[in-house]
């Protein structure tokens, strides 16, 4: 097994995925495992278990790692105007680019059409058309009332909100915080070390979510909503290798592939567990190991990425939409594709980053377009396949917006960047 071990994470995710898919054909209905006689659906729900007991655990990382980092990032930075600065420019990123991945959505639904020529379940009439959410009710998810049942219950945008406080005020209190200041440095080098030890059991994770998803859905549900899936793929595509590939190279001046090599790991993490959140410590670490960040600069962005940059989720809610509107035959206004895209690219911003987190919110987008709930169902089978690669352009939106804001402030080793390594000028080399 030395080799096994020897070989590179991602690799090894790769080859874990791989099994998993063949394994989940054997476990369909008249599959090999059926012909052998085996327990099939034990063996489903094993599989299940051993996936959704990964996702828990780096889940568990996921809330007290976003704490620490982003509180120790805060105070590492001890200008408060500098602070200010950074955070601007990450709203400068992340904003525009959920907009336009919105409006990317639209333009494939609009002309490839996924929900033509497709028969809706009878009985389904298309409710009258709702407002959209309004600022005040996006407003108070980013103001936890209570921060510890923020934290208790994972509520990802207030634990940031609070976290950023939290360190303004150790700023504030100068020398007399600086135990606390410590605390925080310390624990946040423990969860990052943590994360490395948890990672090691990514690719038996990755193998048993692959399987048991290929196990349920097969080829069949594949092929009956194929169009809409292939949709969302080239959106996803596109958008991550054209639209981020473009800004990297021609934005920043620096080389595409040394970028897309170092988040690898966190490429097929996030496609495997459909989780930005329990990417999220995968993601950090390859921020600071493989793409010559800092470890203030990476821990400040990808938290907040981890959450607020969802531009994946916000193009298939479009795209989700638009579907059912064709499936449906709802003549949709352009007052209301106007809505879509901007509460699809602003509600995206707080989504869970767990798998299915775009369906709390979805509702609320299909209200605006007079779509009926019931597209929820019909496109469960395969929401977990979309969800997969949606997530991985959240991760790879949330380094790009790390590389970015990192070069400008000049917290990007350009040599490390190259050579996919950690920055010998910074602590986190050691």
């Amino acid at each position: 097994m030395k080799w096994w071990f020897g070989s590179a994470l991602w690799m090894r995710i790769l080859i874990g995925m791989a099994l998993g898919i063949a394994v989940g054909f054997a476990l369909r209905p008249g599959g090999l495992a059926a012909s052998a006689g085996l327990d099939v659906a034990g063996i489903d729900a094993g599989l299940k278990l051993i996936g959704d007991a990964f996702i828990r655990l780096i889940r568990m990382l996921a809330v007290p790692l976003i704490f620490v980092s982003v509180t120790a990032a805060v105070v590492s930075i001890a200008d408060l105007s500098k602070l200010g600065k950074s955070g601007a420019r990450v709203a400068a990123l992340y904003i525009p680019s959920g907009l336009m991945a919105a409006t990317l959505g639209l333009g494939l639904a609009l002309w490839l059409k996924p929900g033509v020529g497709s028969a809706p379940p009878a009985g389904i009439v298309p409710p009258e058309p709702r407002e959209p959410p309004t600022a005040q009710d996006l407003l108070f998810q980013f103001i936890p009332a209570n921060p510890v049942q923020a934290l208790a219950n994972g509520d990802m945008l207030s634990v940031i909100v609070f976290a950023i406080l939290f360190g303004i005020g150790i700023l504030g209190a100068g020398a007399a915080a600086k135990p606390v200041a410590d605390a925080i440095e310390g624990a946040s080098h423990a969860f990052v070390k943590l994360v490395g030890y948890v990672m090691e059991l990514a690719p038996l994770g990755a193998f048993a979510l692959m399987a048991w998803v290929v196990a349920l859905m097969g080829v069949e549900a594949l092929l009956r909503l194929g169009a809409l899936v292939a949709v969302l793929y080239l959106g996803c595509l596109f958008y991550g290798v054209i639209v981020y590939g473009g800004f990297v190279r021609f934005g920043l001046g620096l080389p595409v592939l040394p970028f897309y090599r170092g988040m690898s790991e966190a490429m097929a993490v996030a496609y495997s567990t459909s989780s930005s959140a329990a990417t999220l410590p995968v993601t950090m670490r390859a921020m600071i190991e493989k793409l010559g960040i800092s470890r203030r600069m990476s821990a400040f962005v990808a938290s907040l990425g981890a959450t607020v940059n969802m531009d994946g989720s916000a193009m298939y809610m479009v795209i989700l939409t638009v579907f059912g509107a064709q499936l449906f035959g709802v003549e949709l206004t352009t007052p209301q594709m106007i809505s879509i895209v901007v509460t699809s690219s602003i509600g995206a911003m707080g989504l869970a980053g767990i798998p299915g987190g775009s369906l709390v919110f979805i509702p609320a987008v299909l209200g605006i377009a007079g779509v009926p709930l019931e597209v929820i169902g019909i496109v469960l089978g395969v929401d977990r396949l979309m969800d997969m690669m949606r997530t991985v352009v959240n991760v790879v939106g949330d380094a790009v917006a790390a590389v970015a804001v990192a070069k400008w402030e000049g917290e990007l080793d350009e040599a490390a960047y190259l050579a996919n390594r950690a920055p010998l000028t910074s602590e986190d080399a050691t």
